[in-house]
């Protein structure tokens, strides 16, 4: 119980005094070229029978044969930090659309991260963890792996091309999203005035969006989208791509994901529970 805890602070993302001054340059030349190498390999279309007929299963007993022809199971993956401390909680959920987003599975995990933050790298900190747990799942739960993963973090729209949720989208060869609160400014994309006005001149209600494409001279790359959520939210948020899935296929289950506040289902679900499991720790259990 809350009650009988010791107050513990927490953050979700790392902030500055996380990121290690003086790290190995061998081993950020290492990590960016694996980046640039498996960037060539994403799929950044549609591979999957449901992605194409782009329908949502229509009852709970649906023939197991045709499962994913249609679409039932989607995924959050989240991590929530412990403040001042690499210690975390990382989150995996999986819904059923059909059954009113049902959370069918859920997996939560104490871990310790065992690299340093650097900006530009953060999937060779946390994503091991995110794979471990989809791993877990694949072996417990199988007929619950989810047909297409959100995740708390960037895909494509990365300096690499390469964010968190193409790592995971590779690695787990699963059609993945990423989502985030801010925009990650690469490319030329700035969060500046023109930027500000073209939300509130372009982000008019639900469902409304911008591209957000390269700005640098010979690379018109499609990173993202600004997106509005809810006609309430005015606060858009950025998606992008990870891996095994296009552009419109993106925005079709972002709709379906989307309820009633900004943040994608599934995400807000692993956040609120990652959250909510650290909050509920003792805290000499995470010293």
């Amino acid at each position: 119980m809350l009650g009988d805890c010791a107050k513990i602070s927490f953050s979700h993302k790392q902030d500055k005094y996380h990121v290690i001054e003086t790290i190995d340059p061998a081993l950020i030349e290492k990590w960016q070229k694996e980046q640039n190498e498996n960037r060539e390999k994403l799929k950044l279309y549609d591979t999957e029978p449901w992605q194409i007929n782009k329908k949502v299963a229509f009852n709970l007993d649906q023939n197991p044969s045709i499962q994913n022809e249609l679409l039932r199971y989607v995924g959050g993956l989240d991590i929530s930090f412990v403040k001042d401390k690499d210690t975390a909680c990382v989150g995996l959920f999986v819904f059923d659309i059909v059954n009113d987003f049902e959370c069918v599975y859920k997996d939560l995990q104490i871990v310790t991260m065992d690299q340093p933050y650097v900006p530009g790298y953060l999937a060779y900190r946390e994503a091991p963890y995110l794979l471990e747990r989809l791993e877990r799942l694949k072996q417990l739960k199988p007929k619950y792996y989810p047909q297409c993963i959100f995740i708390d973090g960037n895909g494509i729209l990365h300096g690499n091309k390469f964010g968190l949720a193409c790592h995971v989208g590779y690695f787990s060869d699963t059609p993945t999203i990423g989502v985030s609160k801010k925009l990650y400014q690469v490319y030329g994309l700035e969060k500046n005035q023109e930027h500000k006005e073209k939300i509130n001149n372009e982000l008019k209600k639900a469902g409304d969006y911008f591209e957000l494409r390269s700005k640098i001279e010979g690379d018109n790359t499609l990173l993202g989208f600004c997106y509005r959520s809810t006609d309430l939210s005015t606060n858009p948020i950025y998606v992008s791509l990870g891996n095994k899935i296009s552009w419109e296929t993106c925005l079709w289950i972002l709709k379906i994901c989307i309820k009633n506040t900004r943040i994608p289902e599934p995400i807000r679900q692993a956040d609120l529970n990652t959250r909510s499991y650290l909050a509920n720790l003792d805290q000499n259990k995470l010293d």
